[in-house]
C-alpha cells in the first residue's frame, strides 16, 4: 500500500491544491453583503433556510472540505518515510 502511494504523491498533492482552490473559491461565493459588522462575526438577527443555488454552494463547500481532509490524510501517508 505504501508503495503505490508514493507513486501517487505528486497525484495527490495536485489534487489536494486544487480543491482547496476550489473551497476557497465557494467560500468567496457565499460571502454576502452585510457589511463589515456581519463579516467578522456580527450578530444577525435574521435566520432562514438556504434555498437553490445558495444550498447547493454549501453542500459542496462541506463536500470539498471533507475530500481535502481525506486527501490531505492520504498525502501524509505518501510521503512519509518508512520506518
Amino acid at each position: 500500500m505504501q508503495q503505490f502511494l508514493i507513486g501517487l504523491a505528486p497525484f495527490l498533492q495536485v489534487i489536494q491544491i486544487l480543491i482547496s482552490a476550489a473551497v476557497a473559491a465557494l467560500v468567496v461565493l457565499q460571502a454576502r453583503t452585510g457589511g463589515l459588522g456581519s463579516m467578522f462575526g456580527g450578530d444577525s438577527s435574521l435566520y432562514r433556510t438556504r434555498r437553490g443555488l445558495e444550498k447547493t454552494l454549501y453542500e459542496a463547500t462541506i463536500g470539498l472540505g471533507i475530500a481535502f481532509l481525506i486527501f490531505g490524510f492520504l498525502n501524509v501517508l505518501a510521503t512519509r518515510p518508512s520506518f
